[in-house]
């Protein structure tokens, strides 16, 4: 697949980076964010990895596939570790380390379906 014509590779930088700091703000901020719903926490955490990963891998074309989708399957449990040590008042939560993961998949799979539409159709 080509990669994308350098001001639509800075967007999707863009995109990646605007995900990457709402997820943090949502993983790092002193209290956990109001629940909307019965376990809408982790439909958060599932939806936050998945937009993460899914423009992670469009802005990052050049990282191969196995380092990229290792790097986000561990992300995932890792936050929520790291969480603690920035927030003493949040704890690890095994719960939200498996909607990060379960996002990741998410997002490999439309990714994977995408990438064989847009195959099929070249």
């Amino acid at each position: 697949m080509n990669a994308l014509p350098a001001p639509g590779q800075r967007w999707l930088t863009g995109v990646f980076l605007a995900c990457g700091l709402v997820l943090m703000y949502g993983i790092f901020r002193p209290t956990p964010p109001p629940e909307l719903f019965e376990q809408s926490d982790k439909f958060m955490h599932l939806l936050a990895f998945a937009a993460l990963t899914l423009s992670g891998r469009a802005a990052l074309t050049r990282l191969s596939a196995l380092p990229f989708w290792s790097l986000f399957l561990m992300l995932g449990p890792a936050l929520e570790v790291a969480q603690h040590w920035f927030q003493p008042g949040r704890v690890f939560s095994i719960e939200d380390a498996i909607a990060n993961i379960a996002g990741t998949l998410l997002a490999a799979a439309f990714w994977w379906l995408w990438r064989r539409w847009r195959s099929a159709r070249a």
